[in-house]
């Protein structure tokens, strides 16, 4: 986050939320995050009222009867609102969906 000094208390607190739940769907996230979007397979956060864009795949938590997982967030991207406006930057650091 040394390239986006404006944006670092707010990604803390981004983290300390997600640490601390267990998501089962997107809906979920909506209640926590009502600006959040899915598109495309991502879950796209606002940061900065929109100034930047947190792009994230969800692995919702799961209960079954053989065994129960808590579920993952990675974080694919982290861009301006003006990088967010070019899909192939949405992977960049993790190489091309």
């Amino acid at each position: 986050m040394q390239e986006y000094p404006d944006a670092a208390n707010e990604i803390k607190a981004w983290v300390a939320i997600v640490e601390g739940v267990r998501w089962h769907n997107f809906a979920e996230v909506r209640l926590m995050f009502r600006d959040a979007d899915y598109i495309n397979g991502y879950v796209v956060f606002n940061i900065r009222r929109n100034r930047y864009r947190l792009i994230t795949v969800i692995h919702y938590a799961k209960t079954t009867d053989e065994k129960r997982t808590e579920g993952h967030v990675h974080i694919r991207s982290f861009l301006t609102h003006k990088e967010y406006n070019d899909p192939r930057k949405w992977d960049r650091r993790f190489g091309a969906k």
